[in-house]
């Protein structure tokens, strides 16, 4: 409501040189002027607020104002040029040749706010439903209707009529996509925005109009002038009241994207209470018990003097300390969760890994990826696991890369894993056999490979084995050179 009553009253300054006119009390030369300078007042402050909204705005509302602020220069450049022909011939009546590069110009003006337009069109096409058409597509046959009437009544005598025509299908557009936004934000704040610009095409339009007829001699240029005035008065008023008021700028693109990472956000947050959950159980409840454990043997060797009492809480300290090593690989999942992956070099992690087990690991290969320190983790828990369960002699491990990804596989040549077994190792707790650990080590590898947006499964080794395979993002797309321990490619392949 503020808008109408602030442009109503501007409209109504902009009135008093015309009834003066028309009841003779003003010349034509203080008409002419007092019009010029309102108008060019008005898109001179538009300018300066559009500068200034602007500076404080998001990525598609700093493109709206930017594309007006280009809109509201070149008209403003496009009236003076009139004002510069009227003061340099020294006739203050108007007529067509007063318009000669203000035609081309204000076309030219147009295209900034189209191109924004078609630009954030394509942004929220995937948000378009066949309603938001119903009054665009109405809007568009009336007045192609129009224009095609007047065309037929004017003719079109020669480059400034095509250049008419021209501003005329540009209004045609700019209203049109205006109305689909109108029809997708209508219950929404950002409903002013596009309100504001629907209403100053719609005015242009009819404004365009008439000047195709008065610059054809069959109508006055008192009215298009009138209306011209009217539009810009209608758009420094709505321009102002967003810049009172600091109306959001909505956009379904960006509240999808919003939406998309707040979702990512939450999947992380259950990850780490589950995490946190099983790390204060283990601590509560599974540590405890291996206490009391340890406690039962020494007390019962304290009272019995057996020796082999001995040997089993030695046993369960070791075991302790392993547990305990598992929570700190845990821990560092939650520290390292918040940040960012960097290029870690494969081959020396292994490198490094290999040096702490007694069995020979072959490492084939070079590849880097997107990781952390839990890496060494991950890979430290395949390789312990296929020598304390798999009981393996051997392991070889070949890096790759190809396309964006980075591949590693750790072939081991033990007892292997039966097939059944295959999708449940990496749950919580799993356990099998005899010699079953704290079942939480293929499942922090799990829980970091997932972070890293890699994937990992279990293949055969042949004759018997198993082989682990981890997908993760590679850090560069190839390598190149003679060095042997370059990436192998993909058709290389390998036989197990």
């Amino acid at each position: 409501m503020r808008i109408y009553i602030s442009w109503g009253f501007l409209v109504f300054l902009g009135t008093i040189p015309f009834i003066l006119h028309k009841t003779y009390l003003i010349s034509d030369d203080l008409f002419l002027g007092s019009v010029y300078i309102y108008i060019l007042l008005c898109l001179t402050l538009s300018a300066v607020m559009a500068i200034l909204l602007a500076r404080s705005s998001g990525e598609e509302r700093r493109g709206l104002f930017l594309s007006l602020l280009l809109f509201l220069s070149l008209n403003t450049f496009a009236v003076v040029t009139v004002g510069q022909a009227v003061w340099t011939g020294g006739h203050f009546v108007l007529n067509p040749e007063h318009f000669r590069y203000f035609l081309p110009i204000s076309l030219v003006a147009n295209f900034p706010i189209i191109g924004f337009l078609l630009w954030k069109t394509t942004r929220e096409a995937g948000y378009l439903d066949v309603k938001h058409f119903v009054l665009p597509v109405l809007a568009v046959i009336f007045t192609i209707i129009f224009l095609t009437r007047s065309i037929l009544d004017v003719g079109v005598r020669g480059l400034s009529d095509y250049i008419l025509i021209g501003n005329l299908t540009c209004d045609i557009i700019s209203l049109s996509l205006l109305l689909i936004f109108l029809s997708i934000y209508l219950k929404t704040e950002a409903v002013t925005y596009y309100g504001i610009l629907a209403g100053y095409y719609s005015i242009r339009y009819i404004e365009d109009s008439l000047l195709y007829y008065a610059y054809n001699n069959l109508a006055g240029f008192e009215l298009p002038i009138f209306l011209y005035l009217a539009s810009t008065t209608l758009l420094f008023s709505g321009i102002q009241h967003i810049y009172r008021r600091e109306i959001r700028f909505l956009s379904y693109y960006e509240l999808d994207l919003e939406r998309k990472r707040y979702a990512e956000l939450y999947e992380k947050v259950k990850e780490l209470q589950e995490i946190l959950r099983l790390i204060n159980r283990m601590l509560r409840h599974d540590i405890l018990n291996k206490l009391q454990v340890i406690s039962g043997y020494i007390e019962t060797f304290m009272m019995t003097k057996n020796e082999a009492l001995l040997e089993k809480a030695l046993k369960a300290v070791k075991d302790s300390s392993d547990y305990i090593d598992k929570i700190r690989e845990l821990e560092k999942i939650v520290l390292t969760q918040g940040e960012g992956l960097k290029p870690v070099n494969v081959r020396k992690v292994i490198e490094d890994l290999a040096k702490s087990y007694p069995i020979k690991i072959n490492t084939h290969g070079l590849c880097f990826a997107m990781a952390d320190e839990a890496l060494h983790s991950v890979i430290d828990n395949i390789v312990s696991n296929a020598i304390k369960h798999g009981r393996t002699d051997r392991i070889d491990i070949w890096l790759s890369e190809f396309e964006d990804e980075a591949e590693i596989k750790i072939v081991d040549y033990g007892l292997g894993i039966q097939p059944e077994l295959k999708g449940q190792v990496f749950k919580e707790g799993f356990r099998f056999g005899e010699d079953a650990g704290s079942g939480l080590g293929l499942y922090i590898v799990k829980k970091v490979v997932d972070r890293y947006g890699g994937k990992v499964w279990i293949e055969d080794t042949k004759p018997h084995g198993a082989t682990f395979v981890i997908r993760l993002k590679a850090a560069r797309r190839s390598l190149t050179g003679d060095d042997e321990r370059a990436p192998l490619r993909r058709d290389e392949g390998f036989e197990f």
